[in-house]
């Protein structure tokens, strides 16, 4: 077996770090049926084409964005080192919320160096607006009492994951630090320092639901060599199928209520798992390896979670009650060996069990670690509706991130007007309170320094062969004032040059504001630097076009002036 060292674990750094075994061990079995290329299909280029426009900067990691209930204006987003920012969306100012002080010491592997531990996940409660409460999931040392533990006699945790409420006024937010009392519901024990999982949600059923990880290291067994040393924690059928435990599990609470064994949360009676002498009874599903971001469709309720693959294959999964998942006995649809103490593979070999397999799954020629999104319901992107937009953190262990959109039945990458591909190691993804989506990333690949940007996917404007529709225009007036607008143009028939009449214009909050597309009073220049022009086969050209309004003409009408191909 090929011996992986400490600089290619650095090397092949993501947000979700695909674990792998730093020192191999002899076990060689089963090697012919190993599959080194478990999906041969290539994830191509889909039709959509967007763009990213930078919405805020100078953040770390951020890793999860989200508006609080009824409030579309801003949105607020976790970053790994402890702040909870929010951010004005019309104007990019942010404040924050600073957790840190609760964190572990970031950098596994020194100080800034990579780490999947920090300020993973938070949820507003539905009804925040009456209650003001927010929940967070942190990564905290390890105390001698916690609520779950697999840490055996003699043995230590890493760190420990801890679930907090907190009654928080977000009116309050300043630039400076804030401090406030928490409500601390339950804490688990973490063996590793990866694969900690760490979303939060409410359901529509106004419970909360948590993802955990199989408590890190590499292939989710006892013995396995990580980081030069055997691993613990995991025992020896891992944790991912011991649902006794919270590891490598979806956990469904309620989190005011006080019936659970520590008093501070409650279980729901109808949890399936409620009357169960063996498995936990705050268990929904289990089976995960690294549930990296799960969300709830906003208008079916589905439950869509991407689920981190070891060395070969990334999920996403539709969890429902009950299901398992199948991590450590598979990874996606395949059968995964563990090999002792060497690497884990996947082989073409029947799996025994009633697992539920990936919607949809690729391997690792596309990417090393996947980042759950969200299904897209806005009202900007109509070629997206009813889509599973989600990412893998960097292709190559690289930096070079890739954004990905699905219906269940295939995976494409999105297509970017502006860029060949996103640039960066993508982290997360937000949804605002409009339904529309943002992609959260950075430069590093770790928690540290301020490269981190939050970008928001933003639509061409279009031309079908007779209308042409522009998502959002700032308009520029002569007397200093700006708006935004949705404009429709209509082409003149026959007209050479082309010429276009307004057809509608509908006002927008500041929050859609595009930054490149203007339209100026004083010149009558409305100028659209991407214009996608679809053709009769379904291809897509993008332009960069130049308008000039007719100032005789007895409607508002454009004349075309230059157009200039961008894509």
């Amino acid at each position: 077996m090929k011996t992986y060292q400490l600089v290619m674990f650095v090397a092949l750094l993501s947000l979700a770090c695909p674990a792998i075994a730093l020192e191999a061990g002899a076990n060689d079995t089963a090697l012919a049926t190993r599959l080194d290329n478990p999906i041969p299909a290539v994830i191509g280029k889909g039709a959509i084409r967007l763009r990213l426009k930078t919405v805020a900067t100078r953040l770390a990691a951020p890793n999860w964005g989200i508006s609080a209930p009824g409030d579309s204006e801003y949105l607020y987003v976790s970053d790994q080192n402890g702040k909870l920012w929010r951010i004005n969306l019309a104007d990019g100012s942010k404040a924050f919320f600073d957790l840190s002080t609760l964190l572990v010491p970031l950098g596994a592997f020194g100080s800034e160096s990579y780490d999947e531990r920090g300020f993973l996940g938070f949820a507003f409660h539905p009804q925040y607006a009456s209650n003001e409460l927010v929940y967070t999931y942190t990564s905290e040392p390890a105390a001698a009492n916690s609520d779950f533990s697999t840490i055996p006699p003699g043995g230590s945790a890493n760190h420990r994951s801890a679930v907090r409420e907190w009654k928080l006024n977000l009116s309050n937010f300043t630039s400076e630090p804030a401090s406030i009392d928490s409500r601390l519901l339950l804490t688990v024990d973490q063996p590793q320092f990866n694969h900690n999982g760490g979303a939060l949600n409410f359901g529509p059923d106004e419970k909360l639901y948590i993802a955990f990880g199989d408590g890190g290291g590499a292939d989710d067994r006892d013995g396995q060599i990580f980081i030069g040393a055997p691993m613990i924690g995991h025992g020896a059928n891992g944790n991912g199928q011991n649902p006794a435990n919270p590891l490598g599990s979806l956990l469904r609470i309620d989190p005011l209520g006080t019936n659970s064994d520590n008093g501070r949360y409650g279980i729901p009676t109808d949890n399936l798992f409620v009357a169960s002498s063996t498995v936990l009874p705050e268990t929904y599903a289990y089976g995960f390896r690294n549930p990296f971001r799960f969300s709830f469709d906003t208008q079916t309720g589905a439950l869509v979670l991407a689920d981190v693959g070891q060395n070969a294959i990334e999920e996403v999964d539709l969890v429902q009650a009950g299901g398992n998942y199948g991590w450590g006995l598979k990874e996606g649809s395949f059968n995964f060996d563990s090999n002792g103490t060497g690497a884990g593979f996947v082989t073409d070999d029947a799996t025994i069990g009633d697992f539920i397999d990936p919607v949809v799954q690729y391997d690792h020629d596309e990417g090393t670690a996947v980042i759950g999104g969200f299904v897209y319901h806005g009202n900007t992107i109509t070629d997206l509706q009813g889509k599973y937009v989600f990412g893998d953190v960097s292709k190559t262990g690289s930096g070079d991130g890739r954004i990905f959109y699905t219906d269940g039945s295939a995976i494409f990458e999105l297509d970017l007007a502006d860029r060949a591909q996103p640039g960066f190691w993508v982290l997360g993804f937000g949804q605002d309170g409009d339904g529309e989506l943002y992609v959260l990333g950075n430069t590093t690949g770790t928690p540290f320094g301020e490269t981190g940007t939050v970008y928001k996917l933003i639509p061409n404007a279009g031309f079908d062969g007779s209308t042409v529709d522009i998502p959002a225009v700032t308009a520029r007036f002569s007397n200093g004032d700006e708006a935004f607008y949705r404009v429709r143009l209509q082409l003149i028939a026959g007209s050479s040059p082309l010429r276009f009449e307004l057809a509608q214009a509908e006002q927008l909050a500041e929050r859609y504001r595009d930054d490149v597309t203007i339209f100026t009073q004083a010149t009558g220049k409305l100028e659209i630097p991407f214009i996608n022009v679809t053709g009769e086969s379904g291809n897509i050209t993008t332009y960069a076009v130049e308008l000039q309004r007719i100032t005789d003409a007895p409607m508002l009408t454009f004349e075309l002036k230059t157009a200039s191909l961008v894509k």
